[in-house]
């Protein structure tokens, strides 16, 4: 399903709905970086847990909302020169921004992910298991708990990759033993790596990892992102986006995966 996002431009749009009437002052273009289930690019369009939010966010509010698919960098860059208009399900982060709003989407349990055949059964024996390499991303957003745990290991045995799909495929060829993140992020990658169906989780525990919708105040109208923020606040109230994440997590690697309870 996600192999194509190798192929394909990271610079694929998506048109998600277009009222008679537009509710917001002009259509709006929600960024967002390939990664998981949460984005990846199918039979050449956009397609995950971003597009179908985006999707239900712009059938209920009126406003005409476009998914483009960027890199990480450059989704970063657009945002910081102010030529952005809204970051789709990105990391709070510890700081707040006043150049910009933010609304919670979900928080994601974190987990360590290990192959099914593995003998460790806890992150206290992980840590103590002699010559057992940690996979860690290079810039990948982390939570206190996580950077504390990474604090544990001896860095010789912490190995450092660029992106998900690479420490899913390394943790098939037996190169590490394990390696972090949120099932929306790392159950495409496993799957790509062939690996769907052979891995266990550990819970890491402690704060989760928060992600949301940034909306700019430079090209971002105020009373656009009033109607933008309570329309996905009145859909996390009624469960909606709870429904949709269950869904794109339900066919990841053909478990359901039963959502935290803070994220309900």
């Amino acid at each position: 399903m996600l192999a194509s996002l190798k192929a394909l431009s990271l610079f694929a749009l998506l048109t998600l709905g277009a009222a008679a009437e537009a509710a917001c002052a002009r259509p709006y273009v929600v960024l967002g970086s390939p990664g998981g289930l949460n984005l990846y690019i199918e039979d050449g369009r956009a397609a995950g847990f971003l597009p179908a939010l985006a999707a239900e966010v712009s059938r209920r509010s009126g406003c005409v909302l476009t998914v483009e698919v960027v890199p990480p960098e450059r989704l970063i860059a657009m945002a910081d020169v102010g030529k952005a208009d809204l970051l789709g399900n990105v990391s709070r982060g510890n700081s707040k921004p006043a150049d910009r709003d933010f609304v919670d989407i979900t928080v994601l349990e974190v987990e360590m992910v290990l192959d099914a055949r593995s003998e460790i059964r806890s992150l206290d024996q992980f840590a103590a298991t002699p010559g057992a390499l940690l996979g860690r991303m290079r810039r990948g957003a982390e939570t206190p708990a996580l950077r504390q745990y990474f604090a544990r290991i001896d860095p010789a045995r912490i190995d450092v990759s660029e992106d998900a799909d690479t420490l899913a495929r390394k943790l098939a060829a037996g190169h590490i033993q394990a390696f972090f993140g949120t099932p929306l992020f790392y159950l495409g990658s496993v799957q790509l790596a062939g690996m769907g169906g052979r891995i266990r989780a550990l819970p890491l525990g402690g704060e989760p990892y928060r992600i949301g919708w940034s909306m700019l105040h430079a090209t971002v109208a105020a009373a656009d992102r009033r109607l933008i923020s309570q329309t996905i606040e009145a859909m996390r109230r009624e469960g909606a986006v709870q429904r949709l994440l269950a869904a794109q997590l339900a066919g990841g690697d053909g478990r359901a995966q039963a959502l935290p309870a803070a994220a309900r």
